[in-house]
């Protein structure tokens, strides 16, 4: 059976692939900015004119039959290549509008990252940013679907599926509550914090396991008590004196909170490599070119 008879339009495999990607139609509904009763709708019409069902649904979850498994294969082939249609149409017309869906970490240097999309949003202003809050591991995965079209990660990109460049190279520092008795400390080794509770990045961060792992090299398992992706629930747990947490340095000179002490690490040193990624072979759109062309010059980088 091939697509091209039937009465199918772009609008369904996106739905289609959207439902597939959230497991959820409601979710699906509102990524795409529709109602669920739409979503719903073009779900069943695709099923009927296909002759098979492509999700089994229950009160609780969606999930592909085998049927749509494969189907899913096919349509999101066909959802890339119009989309780079439509991107390709944008890069010869030179069209200085659009969006761009960029994925940063909630630790980003908030300073530097406001002023570079501001200075961007005054040079371009008919383009429009989409910017989202995530890890460097579901930063890469929203990159890879095609959910976003640029990120911020801390971790080093598979070179297989991405294209990247690195503009900060920053060690991590141990905050920590003046009352800890730690706190008078000019530098700590990470092993010193064997008996510490750990305040961790969630699993999403790359920084995560990188922490983790180097605490098991040190011959320890960190005593994790509570982890979170918010900056600011992270430093107010530290003041609190409930556990010690790692930062940035650069990051560490903009804490606000009283009650706070930056340490550097050593021994070992944790670097927090930054790098601005996006999809190997993916064609992207002038708006998204714009924007890595402007944000290399903003971090003096050559291309």
């Amino acid at each position: 059976m091939y697509l091209e008879v039937l009465a199918i339009d772009i609008r369904h495999l996106e739905y289609f692939v959207e439902v597939a990607r959230q497991k959820s139609f409601s979710k699906a509904a509102g990524k795409c900015n529709v109602s669920q009763s739409t979503i719903s709708k073009m779900i069943k019409d695709l099923e009927e004119e296909l002759g098979t069902a492509l999700f089994n649904r229950t009160s609780k979850y969606v999930q592909l039959t085998d049927t749509g498994t494969v189907f899913l294969d096919q349509a999101q082939q066909v959802v890339i290549m119009f989309q780079n249609l439509k991107t390709e149409f944008e890069n010869k017309t030179k069209i200085e509008k659009g969006k761009i869906s960029i994925g940063l970490l909630p630790i980003t240097g908030t300073t530097i990252f406001a002023e570079l999309l501001g200075e961007f949003k005054k040079k371009y202003p008919q383009i429009e940013i989409n910017l989202s809050e995530h890890g460097s591991k579901k930063v890469a995965q929203d990159i890879q679907d095609g959910t976003l079209d640029v990120g911020v990660v801390c971790s080093v990109p598979d070179i297989q599926y991405f294209d990247s460049f690195s503009f900060a190279r920053d060690p991590l520092s141990v905050i920590i509550s003046s009352r800890n008795p730690l706190s008078c400390l000019p530098s700590i080794g990470l092993k010193a914090l064997s008996n510490e509770s750990f305040v961790l990045y969630s699993s999403e961060f790359s920084l995560h396991d990188e922490i983790i792992n180097k605490c098991r090299n040190e011959g320890f398992s960190p005593n994790v008590v509570f982890e979170t992706s918010q900056f600011e629930l992270m430093t107010q747990t530290v003041a609190a004196n409930l556990g010690i947490a790692f930062l940035p340095s650069t990051l560490c000179r903009e804490l606000n909170s009283r009650g706070i002490v930056s340490i550097p690490l050593t021994d070992p040193q944790v670097i927090h490599n930054m790098s601005i990624i996006w999809k190997r072979g993916r064609s992207m759109s002038y708006a998204a070119g714009l924007w890595l062309q402007f944000a290399k010059r903003f971090f003096n980088q050559t291309t």
